[in-house]
């Protein structure tokens, strides 16, 4: 195989730096100077440039040739007038070297860069990896929660919790199911209402969640009565027991295959261990009563604490994990949400650092709830987390570059081009202006989260609303708005794809969006 790689001028280097080890691709700079000018037109005049120089047809010495750089244009062009087949490589030069050593897994196009494929062969495999040591059988310490195997030999579960789950009517709890199974979740929390009595209502919302998946749901509570109806209905778990309420349950828990969240405390006698050993011994204490008592389905939770918290704080919850997982074989709850809702910060990198603690003490069930509006796709952050930290394990290397991540808001390598340095052209200085001219009509952009859309309400000069564009994408609906002629001032056009593009990015970060203001207002992005 030969292959040609044309290039801009200012990525030479870092293109055949990236290459430079494979003697059987050659690469050539065009006359231009960033590799996103490139046009087939161009393409082609600088393929028959060097076909003139090197006396013979490219297609006759290269298999195909690789553009790269963010060109815009279908290259098909390229091998109807040259005949040599011409495709987009990929967006980022770095990236060479994983393209070619994959070529023969995936098909190159002249439309789409080779990105999206590199990253679904990389995901596949780690998919598949991840799929084999889930095909383990149960071993010590093991146990297994409705037909979910948890244990260290297996993935960090993601437990996701439906808060005040009995306030919500079926539709609610419906779409909540779903949005947390699409999110990753492997097992279904119903949390209950604190100091409600609502044990007519777990029956139903069994049924509900059961309707929708097979997966595993628990019924969060420390209502006794709560708790023996969900075990009665043959709930996979119950969170949680504890010593106040060990031995009302003891008698139900005996005849089930519930598995069971145990804490360290009493909360009938108001006991909350404050210290490292007292978490660990209490949990000791309630646990050998139940082994005794023939339970064997026992998941431990020493509390993970909030950051600065008063008594135990978060450090010493996390050595008490650690401290108890060292001395007992049991699978091992962390609840994550006690961190994220109660620290003002994203959740991403939170929730990253998080599961990577967890794996570390080798917890088994990652919990959250997604209550707050700053830890929405908490579960999704998690369910990655938990495949990254779960194969860097495996593969005893750091959790970089093992095919999965959680750079969603920043990037992994930052080399942006710039030209403007180049060019010696007046330099003018940009102003608003101080009148605007009003178009015909408006617009009220707004999100309809839960179908993904983009929503635009048309009014006219009289400012009656007259028609509605729906969509997921700003220029889908930007060119109907054209089409339609509700667009006739180039301010107004700008100002359009300005928003539309704002609630684009609002929708997909789970941003709020406020027509006329900014996305990114709080005091970090205004200094």
């Amino acid at each position: 195989m030969k292959i040609l790689i044309i290039t801009g001028k200012l990525a030479e280097k870092k293109v055949k730096n990236a290459v430079k080890k494979y003697d059987f691709v050659d690469v050539h700079i065009a006359n231009i100077s960033v590799a996103a000018f490139l046009t087939p037109n161009l393409i082609i005049k600088e393929i028959k440039k060097l076909e003139d120089k090197l006396g013979k047809k490219l297609k006759d010495i290269y298999d195909f040739v690789l553009v790269t750089g963010l060109i815009r244009h279908d290259l098909k062009k390229v091998e109807e007038e040259t005949g040599i087949k011409c495709y987009k490589s990929t967006r980022d030069a770095s990236d060479l070297p994983l393209l070619i050593e994959n070529l023969d897994k995936i098909k190159l196009s002249t439309k789409d860069y080779a990105d999206l494929q590199l990253l679904e062969i990389i995901k596949k495999k780690c998919e598949e990896e991840i799929k084999k040591a889930e095909e383990q059988e149960l071993g010590e310490g093991d146990i297994k929660i409705g037909s979910l195997k948890v244990g260290d030999k297996f993935p960090m579960r993601v437990l996701g919790e439906i808060v005040h789950a009995p306030w919500l009517n079926e539709k609610e709890l419906e779409e909540k199911v779903i949005y947390y199974l699409e999110s990753g979740a492997d097992m279904i929390d119903l949390g209950m209402v604190s100091n409600e009595n609502n044990k007519d209502k777990i029956k139903n919302m069994l049924k509900i969640v059961r309707d929708i998946t097979d997966k595993p749901v628990s019924v969060d509570t420390l209502n006794t009565n709560e708790l023996i109806e969900a075990i009665n209905l043959g709930v996979d778990m119950i969170l949680s027991v504890d010593g106040g309420n060990l031995d009302e349950l003891l008698p139900y828990l005996k005849d089930s295959d519930t598995a069971i969240v145990v804490l360290p405390t009493n909360y009938k006698k108001n006991y909350v261990p404050e210290t490292i050993e007292g978490k660990v011994k209490s949990l000791e204490d309630i646990i050998k009563k139940l082994i005794y008592e023939g339970i064997e389905k026992i998941v431990a939770d020493p509390i993970l604490e909030p950051i600065n918290n008063l008594g135990c704080n978060f450090i010493e919850s996390v050595i008490a994990c650690r401290e108890f997982k060292k001395r007992n074989n049991i699978p091992l709850f962390f609840g994550v949400g006690n961190v994220t809702e109660l620290f003002d910060a994203d959740s991403n990198g939170v929730n990253a650092l998080l599961a990577a603690i967890a794996s570390e003490i080798n917890a088994n069930i990652l919990f959250t709830p997604e209550a707050s509006a700053k830890c929405k796709f908490s579960i999704k952050e998690l369910k990655i987390a938990s495949k990254m930290m779960f194969l860097a394990k495996k593969r005893n290397s750091l959790p970089k570059d093992v095919g999965f991540n959680l750079i969603n808001y920043k990037d992994k390598r930052f080399d942006e081009e710039y030209t403007f340095n180049r060019y010696n052209v007046p330099i003018i200085k940009a102003e608003e202006n101080k009148k605007q001219i009003l178009d015909e009509g408006s617009f009220k952009i707004e999100i309809d989260r839960r179908n993904k859309e983009i929503v635009v309400i048309y009014f006219n000069k009289r400012r009656e609303p007259t028609l509605m564009i729906r969509g997921k994408k700003p220029k889908e609906i930007y060119e109907t708005a054209i089409r339609l002629n509700l667009i006739k001032k180039l301010d107004h056009a700008a100002y359009f794809g300005r928003e539309l593009a704002k609630a684009e990015i609002a929708l997909k970060i789970g941003k709020k969006y406020n027509q006329d203001f900014d996305l990114f207002y709080n005091e970090f992005w205004n200094k």
